[in-house]
């Protein structure tokens, strides 16, 4: 809609009035002004003071030994399929997923959601993978719909209620686990333990509790933990496994960058890498945030507007109760923010011309107040999974028929057809 309206557009979704916003100059106003453009402040800040401090770096980095340990286990899933040295693999988006299921319903929740294994288990574990999928692809759907006409389609639609269903008894399993242990218990892992952190926060007095305004609650209802989870659950594995998957494709379609990542790994051939050998890994840092600006995951984000404004760059007047949609993949490849071809993949770019780039030119986690609080955990997965992949296999093109990328947009833009060859080295 860029190339045909500019830098600002408006749509209507029912009643609503949506403003389409690809400037970053004004991208950057709208995120340093949050008293403007954010809602439900109240119960945002009593939500994130039970969750943020959980995602502070110094408590991701505990995390990197059960990264490796469910990474190996999905080069073992691989290793035992290897029989056939040409045989493509047509189901990486998959494989992606079911290693960022099991790794954060780990760290998040310390439940083995079991999306590794090949046993008995394995059917049960794809109905909640489908069932994610299905719950995302419904909230696409409504999420343009008026309220009025959601609400009834959620109340009639089987599939939602299936899918929903089965999500739920995952939930109600992973709260009825840490509520099986003492109070005591709970209470002293809080501060490092997400699931511990959202049953210790749950309220005592349920009743007292809901006569209260945001401002004045304490702790969390059981249905605010249940969908605290849901979106953890969501959120926790399907932008980084999109990501991850988007590396896979790129790396068997861009050989020379492969190969300068597993020179950079150099004598570091198999053994695990501590954080700072991660932390020395420059090239690597740069192929990930290419991918990330490439192939964006994340395609836009929203805000609201409180109070009438106008914007800097492109002088457009706000109204109270507008929607903004920040488009955050049109900026990435936005010719006025990047010297080198933006419709190029080039890692290098990072170190040379497009190094010091526009800030807003690359928010693949958002930006302001409100920006993803797990992208410290998310940068981690994606730089210790993807060396230690880099440790063991070289992904080759499977062909232009099943490796074509392409997209398909739920919540993410997710690659369409990637077939590769893996090779252990």
């Amino acid at each position: 809609m860029q190339a045909e309206f500019g830098d600002v557009y408006q749509f209507w979704v029912g009643p609503m009035r949506v403003i389409g916003l690809c400037n970053a100059e004004d991208i950057q106003h709208v995120f340093g002004h949050r008293h403007i453009y954010e809602q439900g402040r109240a119960k945002y800040k009593r939500h994130a003071s039970i969750i943020l401090p959980l995602f502070r770096r110094s408590n991701v980095l505990d995390s990197l030994e059960l990264i490796n340990d469910c990474t190996d286990q999905l080069l073992d899933r691989w290793r035992s399929t290897n029989d056939d040295p040409t045989r493509i693999h047509l189901d990486i988006g998959k494989q992606c997923q079911d290693l960022l299921l099991a790794i954060f319903g780990l760290i998040g929740f310390d439940f083995d959601l079991q999306t590794l294994t090949d046993d008995d288990n394995d059917a049960k574990t794809n109905k909640l993978t489908k069932s994610l999928h299905e719950f995302l692809n419904i909230f696409m759907m409504t999420i343009i719909m008026p309220s009025i006409i959601t609400k009834i389609y959620l109340k009639f639609s089987t599939r939602y209620r299936q899918a929903f269903n089965i999500i739920n008894d995952y939930v109600d399993s992973i709260i009825e686990q840490e509520q099986n242990k003492t109070q005591e218990s709970i209470g002293k892992r809080k501060r490092n333990s997400l699931i511990a952190s959202l049953v210790y926060s749950l309220h005592r007095d349920k009743k007292n509790e809901a006569t209260k305004s945001d401002d004045k609650q304490k702790g969390l209802s059981r249905t605010e933990v249940l969908h605290e989870i849901l979106l953890f659950l969501i959120a926790g594995y399907e932008t980084t496994s999109c990501a991850l998957t988007w590396f896979i494709h790129l790396m068997s379609k861009n050989p020379r960058v492969q190969a300068k990542i597993k020179a950079e790994l150099g004598d570091n051939k198999y053994q695990r890498l501590s954080i700072e050998q991660l932390d020395s890994l420059d090239y690597l840092n740069c192929v990930i945030q290419e991918v990330l600006r490439f192939s964006s995951p994340a395609v836009s984000t929203f805000r609201t507007v409180t109070v009438d404004d106008r914007l800097p760059a492109s002088g457009a007047q706000l109204y109270n109760g507008d929607e903004l949609m920040i488009n955050m993949y049109n900026l990435t490849r936005d010719k006025r923010y990047w010297k080198i071809d933006p419709d190029l993949f080039y890692p290098e770019r990072f170190q040379g011309e497009d190094k010091d780039h526009h800030p807003y030119a690359l928010i693949p986690f958002g930006g302001g107040h409100r920006q993803c609080i797990g992208q410290e955990l998310a940068r981690l997965e994606l730089k210790a999974i993807t060396s230690r992949l880099m440790q063991h296999v070289t992904f080759r093109d499977g062909g232009p028929e099943v490796n074509a990328g392409g997209h398909n947009q739920t919540l993410t833009l997710m690659p369409k057809n990637v077939g590769v060859i893996i090779t252990f080295d």
